[in-house]
């Protein structure tokens, strides 16, 4: 039995459904400018351009120079500018936003900046939730998401940023809700779909969206969750009904 055409067909499920917008997310967002991509480094922003997420990373990391505070303010900066490149190259904006949150997930990253390994994930989500983005690479948006929700999940993050933990959560679960990603990377979309349903359930993270009156937003992005997972598990198929390998 093939997954595909079951995926295909499942995913009519979520047609209907009223994703978050970032509008619903009321949180102020600053248009990205050509300014954006110019205050990079040189040898970053040639990384940029390249749309190698590898040489990107590498060149963040080089310039941090094991200054894991540095790497992750680079990393948000690379984020932002990748959202300006994504109007010609989206492609390459893919790329800076899948290496972006590479490096806000990392350990030391967290740990030292916390709030900037938050806001260097929801930047990178921002991008993957790119309608041109994702046509052109629906695999990595989709790993752009999961790393992004690890970086929300993680306690660290949740006590320094927790508003931003469930704009994460929420801009994720849009991205795998979408029908090229969910197609593209199955299990991808369910583990972040169980991680934004996590991330929700967070008592710190509902407080946040409460004062910041985003709690409608949070669950709006569970019910998609749900539905995702739900997509996703009737796309699989079905143990023989012998209940054992069957001949």
């Amino acid at each position: 039995m093939k997954l595909r055409p079951l995926i295909t067909a499942a995913l009519i499920a979520l047609t209907a459904l009223p994703l978050v917008s970032s509008a619903q997310q009321n949180t102020p967002v600053r248009q990205v400018t050509q300014a954006d991509l110019n205050t990079l480094p040189t040898e970053l922003r040639t990384a940029l351009l390249s749309g190698n997420a590898a040489a990107i990373e590498q060149a963040i990391n080089t310039l941090a120079a094991g200054n894991a505070t540095l790497a992750g303010t680079l990393a948000g900066q690379v984020a932002r500018a990748a959202s300006f490149v994504a109007q010609t190259n989206p492609a390459a904006a893919a790329a800076g936003a899948r290496a972006a949150v590479a490096v806000a997930n990392t350990p030391a990253v967290i740990q030292a900046n916390p709030s900037a390994a938050a806001a260097a994930a929801a930047q990178a989500t921002q991008v993957a939730a790119l309608p041109s983005v994702v046509a052109a690479a629906p695999a990595v948006v989709a790993q752009i998401a999961q790393q992004a929700t690890q970086v929300a999940q993680a306690p660290a993050v949740i006590a320094a940023a927790p508003a931003l933990s469930g704009q994460i959560a929420a801009t994720a679960t849009r991205v795998v809700a979408n029908r090229a990603v969910i197609s593209a990377a199955p299990a991808i979309a369910e583990a972040v779909a169980t991680s934004a349903l996590q991330i929700a359930s967070n008592q710190d993270v509902r407080m946040a969206a409460a004062r910041t009156a985003t709690l409608p937003t949070l669950a709006a992005a569970e019910n998609v969750a749900n539905q995702v997972l739900l997509v996703v598990q009737r796309s699989l198929p079905s143990s023989p009904p012998c209940g054992q390998s069957c001949a």
